[in-house]
């Protein structure tokens, strides 16, 4: 089996779709970065005179040759390229083995998995709007939530007083059995994420997330120790060895890796081993629905220790019927759960007609 081509196209979704082609006719999918010309520019420029030709069924390899290089060239790609074609690749071989990829992983040790429905934008949103997206989960059947104030680093402790009125109300809204998260999204100097942690840990927070910049590990350090509520963190690192000194510098008590951003199932798998050695729960921050969602959970699936619930959003997802109406058999949530399908690779199958209607260039 030869690979002999690599596409990337717009959806009406608003996703990215990167499919990569064989000469056996079998085809793996993934969800790309957001920039469709920035992604075709790196697939026509690098990936595809590196990996048209080759065989597909070696990611692990083909994620090495993208990340690093080979003999004669230093590749270096972003992790969010390498990730959609590391996932395709993976696609691949769970199709040409009949196997879904958690079984080719190693096995899952769960196949029903919890999602918490994570609910954002919380910097230009009243407590009561928040509180109104948060009941249209719970009206679905989801029973762990989570609220983001989406700031970024730049914007400094800009409105802590409002962020804690969001969780305060959610919280207080919730039944008790029904365990709410904070993410302040990079927000805080270590002062105020002190502070503010714990006034979340006397309401309590299941997790406080990203308190600080994810440049800020020695900062981090003291908001892990300085509270008892659980820290968690890791969505925007890019490897095992950021994942390394996150750990040995930070301490932090709960691992977010985005299977896209740290550079797809290849690299995942990595950090959960890491993860597990160092004795670190893992709670995968891949929240939007569609590919790289079921990608995630069967990665997530195969660590015995990973009990906690997976991410799960309709923000940045798009119409989450029209996502559905893509597939043959989507995989989407019941009830705030997953059913993992046994189908070959990632289980999903496109409905070559909706797929021709939703492709945009």
């Amino acid at each position: 089996m030869k690979i002999t081509d690599i596409t990337v196209n717009l959806l009406t979704t608003g996703r990215t779709l990167v499919r990569v082609f064989t000469d056996d006719g079998v085809t793996g999918i993934a969800d790309g970065s957001r920039s469709v010309a920035i992604t075709r520019a790196y697939l026509d420029e690098v990936v595809k005179p590196l990996l048209v030709g080759t065989d597909p069924l070696q990611p692990t390899r083909h994620w090495e040759t993208l990340s690093l290089g080979t003999g004669e060239r230093a590749t270096r790609l972003p992790p969010q390229i390498v990730g959609s074609i590391d996932i395709a690749l993976w696609d691949i071989m769970g199709k040409a083995a009949g196997m879904p990829l958690s079984a080719l992983m190693g096995g899952a040790a769960r196949t029903d998995i919890p999602l918490y429905w994570s609910q954002g934008n919380g910097w230009k949103k009243t407590p009561e709007q928040m509180l109104s997206d948060v009941q249209r989960g719970y009206e679905q059947g989801f029973k762990f939530f989570k609220v983001r104030m989406d700031w970024r680093d730049y914007r400094q402790d800009a409105d802590p007083e409002k962020d804690f009125a969001i969780f305060k109300m959610v919280r207080e809204w919730l039944p008790d059995d029904c365990p709410l998260g904070f993410d302040a999204n990079n927000a805080y100097s270590v002062s105020t994420a002190i502070m503010q942690g714990k006034r979340l840990q006397d309401m309590g927070c299941a997790h406080f997330e990203e308190p600080l910049p994810q440049y800020d590990l020695p900062g981090l350090k003291q908001v892990v120790d300085a509270l008892d509520v659980p820290i968690s963190t890791g969505e925007q690192e890019t490897s095992r060895w950021r994942f390394r000194d996150l750990i040995d510098q930070a301490n932090p008590d709960i691992l977010q890796p985005d299977i896209l951003n740290v550079g797809g199932i290849s690299e995942v798998k990595r950090v959960y081993e890491v993860a597990v050695i160092r004795n670190k729960p893992v709670m995968p921050h891949s929240p939007v629905a569609g590919i790289n969602s079921a990608a995630s959970l069967h990665a997530y699936s195969t660590v015995g220790n990973a009990i906690r619930p997976h991410e799960f959003s309709d923000e940045f997802s798009g119409d989450l019927n029209q996502i559905a109406a893509l597939f043959k058999e989507p995989i989407m949530p019941d009830e705030g759960r997953i059913q993992l399908p046994d189908r070959p690779g990632l289980g999903l199958e496109f409905d070559e007609d909706a797929l021709a209607k939703a492709i945009v260039d």
